[in-house]
This record gives C-alpha cells, sequence and structure tokens, in this order.
C-alpha cells in the first residue's frame, strides 16, 4: 500500500516540477493568486528552492531495481564574479545556470536551487555510470559558455558531486555522500568526483 501512495505522489510531484521547470517564463507563473509559491521558489532563479528540494528528498527512496542519483553542482566564482561587477550579473549567472540545467536533463529528472551558489539535480532510474555521464556533461555545459555582462564575457567555473543510491539507501546519505564528494571535487580542482571516490 505504501509503495502504491509513494508512486502516485511522486508522479504527481515529478509532473508539477516538470510543468515548471521545462519553461524559460517561469516567473510569469508566479502571480499573486499562487500563495504558496514565495515558500516553493527561488526568486533568483524562479526554480524549486531548498525547502521544495527537501521536502520532495524526504519521500525519495529507491524503488525495485531503480536507483535515484543526486548531484551537486557548485559555481564556484560566485563570489569572484558578484566582486568584480555587482549582485546583478551575480544573479543573471545564476539565472542563466538554472536555464542551461533545466533545459539539459531528462523528463524524470528535477533541478532546485540549494544554496546561494549551489544547485542539486535529482535523477530517477539512474546507474552510476549514467549518473557520472550526466554530472560530466552538465558541467562542461556550464564552463564552456560564458555570460555577456557589461559588453564583457564572464565565464563560470562549476564542480559538482555526484551519488547514487544503493538498495534502502536513506535519501540524506546519498545528499551526505555528494556533498563529500562535491568538496573533494573543489579541493582538487577537478570538475566532478562520485560517492565511488569515497569508497575507493
Amino acid at each position: 500500500m505504501r509503495n502504491k501512495v509513494y508512486s502516485k505522489r511522486r508522479r504527481k510531484i515529478h509532473s508539477l516540477f516538470n510543468q515548471v521547470l521545462k519553461t524559460s517564463f517561469i516567473s510569469k507563473l508566479m502571480g499573486k493568486s499562487q500563495l504558496d509559491n514565495h515558500l516553493e521558489i527561488d526568486s533568483v532563479t524562479g526554480i524549486y528552492n531548498q525547502f521544495a528540494i527537501n521536502n520532495y528528498l524526504k519521500e525519495l527512496h529507491p524503488q525495485p531495481e531503480a536507483n535515484f542519483g543526486i548531484i551537486l553542482l557548485s559555481i564556484d566564482n560566485l563570489k569572484q564574479v558578484k566582486e568584480k561587477f555587482n549582485q546583478k550579473i551575480a544573479d543573471k549567472a545564476l539565472l542563466s545556470t538554472a536555464q542551461q540545467l533545466t533545459h539539459h536533463i531528462r523528463d524524470t529528472d528535477l533541478v532546485g536551487r540549494y544554496s546561494e551558489s549551489e544547485f542539486i539535480i535529482i535523477l530517477g532510474d539512474v546507474t552510476q555510470d549514467q549518473a557520472i555521464g550526466i554530472a560530466d556533461r552538465l558541467t562542461k555545459l556550464i564552463n564552456k559558455n560564458a555570460l555577456k555582462a557589461n559588453r564583457k564575457n564572464v565565464s563560470l567555473k562549476a564542480s559538482c558531486g555526484v551519488s547514487v543510491s544503493e538498495k534502502d539507501s536513506i535519501s540524506d546519505n546519498v545528499l551526505q555522500q555528494a556533498d563529500q564528494a562535491l568538496y573533494l571535487a573543489k579541493t582538487n580542482g577537478v570538475s566532478f568526483y562520485s560517492n565511488t571516490h569515497l569508497l575507493s
């Protein structure tokens, strides 16, 4: 019974997330009549915020023969962009990143802003190799696409941590592993680390 309820709820949440995330004009949906949106939507990027993502993660569990993955992607030089230019340009960098991530993930995946400079991508039904491939592709995408600001190109530096669930994994543990992998990626100056590095 629990699996049926969970599956129905997950489909509903996925449907809601994807309706919102797949449009580049999300801000138009945030009318005053939508009283709860300010609790779930990040005002800078228009994607879901940490509050909404955490609520989703509470319901996320591995399904039989279908693991989920978490990618934490950081804009490592966001602080420098803000100092060199201004807050408006930094916000533009965040918005551009959110749009690129949203339009380059699978229909079964979700993206949200998880902290000031971090985004979270939740991958449905994914293997370790697939998750690493997606992380590599998204990181390269952000790193190679310069942002136009004040007639100058603003290059962004992204890195990420990847973790994939195993049988009976708790979402908090998978998230923690992704966070540890992101820390290793930043510390070692590489594009990404995965939880396989943590176990080796």
